[in-house]
């Protein structure tokens, strides 16, 4: 769903894909959350909590969101999803 570059201060940078579990526990533990808010209004608040479910799903992070938070850079990719009414052409 949503491809992050995540570049830690002082280490490699490294990649995730937040996938719909990483989605759902953002939307678990972010008050009036869903999927659509998230992608109509990108905050960044938002995408660095994404990123650390991400992150600490795929064993590539240990310790807390704010950790997290204060000692990394993203950049991220948003998979557009295809529109099944369009034609092949």
């Amino acid at each position: 769903m949503i491809d992050f570059k995540i570049r830690p201060d002082g280490g490699e940078p490294y990649e995730v894909k937040a996938t719909t579990r990483d989605i759902l526990n953002w939307e678990k533990t972010t008050k009036g959350a869903s999927l659509k808010q998230l992608m109509e209004n990108l905050h960044t608040a938002d995408l660095y909590k994404v990123a650390f479910f991400a992150a600490t799903r795929a064993g590539k992070f240990t310790g807390v969101l704010q950790d997290f938070e204060l000692s990394v850079d993203l950049d991220f990719e948003i998979e557009e999803e295809k529109d099944p009414t369009q034609s092949a052409h």
